[in-house]
């Protein structure tokens, strides 16, 4: 998947968010139930909660 093939974006910031080892259902530690939706590039791992699926939707805009 390419940037313009982004599936969500940073809520934060707006960048898109990048999948691949880190995203899907892996969580982030054994203790932290929270699945890990995308990799932002000034973010790092990011949780649902932080990925939007419209750039609209983002803070950074």
């Amino acid at each position: 998947m390419t940037d313009d093939e982004a599936a969500s974006y940073c809520a934060r910031c707006g960048e898109p968010l990048s999948l691949g080892l880190v995203a899907g259902q892996q969580r982030a530690c054994c203790l932290n139930a929270t699945p890990i939706a995308g990799v932002c590039p000034t973010h790092g791992p990011v949780g649902p909660h932080h990925a939007v699926d419209e750039l609209s939707e983002s803070d950074g805009t």
